[in-house]
């Protein structure tokens, strides 16, 4: 007889594994070729991979590799898109590899926030749309780069900030904006990295 944690913890892994409902692969079968936005994934740890589950939720998206540093994690994730769409991507441990792929339409980056500005910025400058989960970047001179990358080879970016639409985010600026809660006479903020951005030669000066 099967106990009740046992039970749990056996749906839970089928969940897991089976995360892509059958009406939803066989809708991706009926897609045409050319009418299919072929991904990649550069960072397949956690959120990086979080958000890639919700990509291959939309019927016109393919996976076709994934990139990270960790061969154990490229491994696992591998194994698991491969279950769950029954296609395997391609492996890489070099982005600027992968970025050389003429058949990549967009990447998503779920790298270590101080990787972001450099891979997104490749990716442009190799014709490849870009979504880069938050924080965009460390600094808002990487920022601009990356803005400036995007309408430079005119491709799409999107930056993970979907919270930010949150209802309770909505109301706190509306407080703050009101003043309602009164003057805001001091913010704190916390930062790891000493980064000083030179506007002039267009250089990271980074001491960590």
């Amino acid at each position: 007889m099967t106990d009740r944690r046992t039970f749990i913890k056996s749906t839970g892994l089928l969940a897991s594994s089976l995360w892509l409902a059958p009406s939803l692969l066989k809708a991706k079968q009926g897609i045409a070729p050319s009418d299919r936005v072929r991904v990649a994934l550069i960072g397949c740890n956690n959120m990086g991979f979080g958000i890639l589950r919700h990509h291959l939720a939309i019927p016109e998206v393919e996976c076709i590799a994934l990139c990270d540093i960790d061969q154990n994690v490229l491994d696992r994730r591998i194994r698991e898109v491969e279950t769950a769409t029954g296609k395997k991507p391609d492996r890489y441990t070099d982005f600027r590899v992968l970025l050389q792929r003429s058949d990549l339409d967009a990447v998503i980056i779920g790298t270590p926030d101080h990787w972001h500005c450099l891979i997104a910025v490749a990716a442009c400058q190799a014709g490849k749309d870009v979504y880069v989960e938050k924080p965009m970047a460390n600094t808002i001179g990487e920022c601009d780069l990356m803005v400036n990358a995007k309408n430079q080879y005119n491709r799409i970016m999107q930056v993970g900030q979907q919270q930010r639409s949150g209802q309770a985010f909505i109301e706190a600026k509306d407080l703050v904006k009101s003043g309602y809660i009164g003057k805001i006479r001091k913010v704190n903020r916390d930062n790891t990295y000493d980064i000083r951005y030179d506007n002039q030669k267009s250089k990271y000066l980074v001491k960590l």
